[in-house]
């Protein structure tokens, strides 16, 4: 990720919408704005969408959750879980109390359970080369109604553009227009900070969110090793898996 773009663009939103002072650093591949660590999983269009179905409706009585997150040689299974597991959380609206997992090198698979009994399974491999780029799929499945992320039957993303020149094809998905050039995992970033200046997104849900997927993440590959599942309890208190309020403009 290329820090000094990042800034670029959260101060252009800055100065264009008004937010407080602030600034992306990263810290063991993670970015933080101050103390509060980043989830821009949370704040990718693709999941506010299927946030949305989950509240108005759209999927009634949600039982499962499969997702899958590939990355390439070299990346932090455990972060990227982690992230899937706080997302896991976030679209289920409710807590990982359970999870089993079998890992292999550096792939794991996680069946989890959440506290209001959504089932949750996640699959996760940091091995592509690193000539291919990362990607994931997040289904939902609901008592009635189903929504995926992705094409069905496939993990592969699509390109909004594609051009074919003396290099071979490229391809291009920008994904926000005041965003132009960034890579789609320093978009999301961006925003997630831009929520967090402008108060959308809370810094306590935030710093207490990831806590707890950081948490049932390493309790999942302990459970691999233990061959026997982890139990998590749950805290009453603060809710960390509330919808957050999308900037108007995109």
């Amino acid at each position: 990720m290329n820090l000094k773009k990042m800034n670029k663009g959260l101060d252009f939103l800055r100065e264009k919408y008004g937010a407080k002072a602030g600034e992306i650093t990263i810290k063991d591949g993670h970015c933080y704005v101050g103390a509060t660590p980043l989830l821009p999983g949370r704040m990718e269009r693709k999941i506010v969408e299927l946030k949305k179905m989950t509240e108005n409706g759209t999927l009634e009585d949600v039982s499962t959750l499969r997702f899958a997150s590939f990355a390439q040689k070299g990346a932090d299974a455990e972060a990227l879980l982690a992230k899937e597991l706080d997302l896991a959380a976030y679209l289920g609206a409710s807590d990982v109390t359970r999870v089993m997992a079998v890992a292999s090198g550096n792939a794991i698979n996680v069946l989890a359970k959440l506290a209001n009994d959504v089932n949750v399974s996640v699959e996760v491999g940091a091995g592509l080369p690193r000539s291919e780029a990362a990607y994931d799929r997040h289904e939902i499945i609901a008592k009635r109604g189903v929504a995926c992320d992705q094409t069905v039957d496939t993990h592969t993303p699509h390109a909004s553009i594609r051009v074919s020149n003396a290099n071979g094809m490229e391809e291009f998905t920008d994904v926000d227009t005041e965003l132009f050039g960034l890579t789609y995992e320093e978009v999301w970033n961006v925003r997630a900070a831009f929520a967090l200046l402008q108060g959308r997104a809370s810094a306590k849900v935030w710093k207490a969110a990831w806590a707890k997927a950081t948490k049932a993440a390493a309790l999942a590959f302990a459970a691999d090793k233990a061959k026997a599942a982890k139990t998590i309890a749950v805290k009453k208190g603060l809710d960390t898996n509330q919808s957050i309020k999308v900037s108007e403009v995109r």
